[in-house]
């Protein structure tokens, strides 16, 4: 190849890569029909689902015990974490199948992804739900989007509730040892809920979490990161709904918010990383076909409020 066939192929890449980015990495708004009717003939695999879902609870309990020595105790200490954390994703991707096949899009059952490291770890990267067939219009996509942050959001404010009540107030270790310990970050919602539960944490104290409040913890950490206004999260579904094509402004801007963050917790490293080369910024194109009702639209900005609400700027620090 010489260099100008190469720059023409380079130059092609990235008008090609910037299209996308600006416009989804999704399909187009229509569709072939042909296309359509053989992905509805697509089959299931549900034993793959089950096998991701029992690997995924089975991580989770590890991660839930991580100091447990016996299979015994690791189970016993860790399943409060791991039911309480499986509800809320179950929660979570089940309002989204459900809705998907309210509106025809033939979703596949969830695929949970199991992530087998120790604490501070979940024991799990969340699950996913794909649409065989596309959405048919901007309310569909509302639903599908909304409903489940929603669901997740209410089991993990009532798992933090109870959670944060049965969690322990105690002194903060020394500092000089030999090890690190990790600090989960507290998002806003999280930190009034310690308040009113516990009031003003003395002067190097922090409040050791219990299984169900680490739990919810999580939940809601999930559900905010969920809710990102970017691609193909479920905020930019919720987003596209409300304002359309601009969308997109709003997901250069957490693109470069979360650039901003990453010089302070280099984790949001990743999701710029899964922003550029998976996600996409900008929303497809969906049909509108039909106007949101007024409760359908304070459906759409609950769901952004809870983005502002729930979201951690550090996650995780080391004392």
């Amino acid at each position: 190849m010489d260099l100008n066939a190469a720059r023409y192929a380079i130059g092609t890449w990235l008008r090609e890569y910037w299209y996308r980015l600006n416009n989804g990495a999704g399909q187009p708004a229509e569709y072939d029909k042909s296309v359509i009717e053989l992905r509805r003939e697509t089959k299931s695999r549900p034993l793959v689902n089950l096998l991701l879902f029992l690997a995924t609870f089975v991580t989770m309990t590890f991660a839930g015990a991580p100091e447990e020595k016996t299979l015994v105790d690791v189970f016993l200490t860790g399943m409060p974490f791991s039911l309480t954390l499986i509800s809320i994703l179950l929660c979570h991707e089940f309002g989204h199948y459900f809705a998907a096949r309210k509106f025809g899009a033939n979703p596949t059952l969830p695929f949970f992804i199991p992530l087998p490291l120790a604490f501070p770890s979940p024991g799990t990267m969340g699950a996913v739900i794909k649409t065989r067939t596309p959405i048919p219009s901007r309310r569909a996509l509302m639903y599908v989007g909304a409903m489940g942050p929603l669901p997740g959001f209410i089991v993990s404010m009532a798992a933090a509730i109870i959670g944060i009540y049965l969690s322990d107030v105690k002194p903060l270790p020394a500092a000089g040892g030999d090890f690190l310990v990790p600090i989960l970050g507290d998002s806003m919602l999280f930190h009034l809920l310690i308040q009113i539960i516990h009031g003003t944490l003395p002067a190097g104290h922090d409040l050791y979490l219990s299984q169900y409040a680490w739990a919810a913890w999580f939940g809601l950490f999930i559900t905010s990161l969920n809710l990102m206004p970017i691609g193909q999260l479920d905020g930019s579904h919720v987003l596209y709904s409300l304002i359309g094509r601009k969308q997109r402004l709003f997901g250069w801007a957490a693109l470069a918010v979360l650039s901003g963050m990453a010089i302070v917790w280099p984790g949001w490293i990743v999701w710029i990383v899964l922003t550029l080369f998976l996600l996409m910024v900008a929303h497809p194109d969906v049909p509108e076909r039909e106007q949101l009702t007024v409760a359908e639209k304070a459906m759409g900005w609950l769901c952004m409020i809870i983005l502002v609400v729930t979201f951690v700027p550090v996650p995780l620090k080391f004392l």
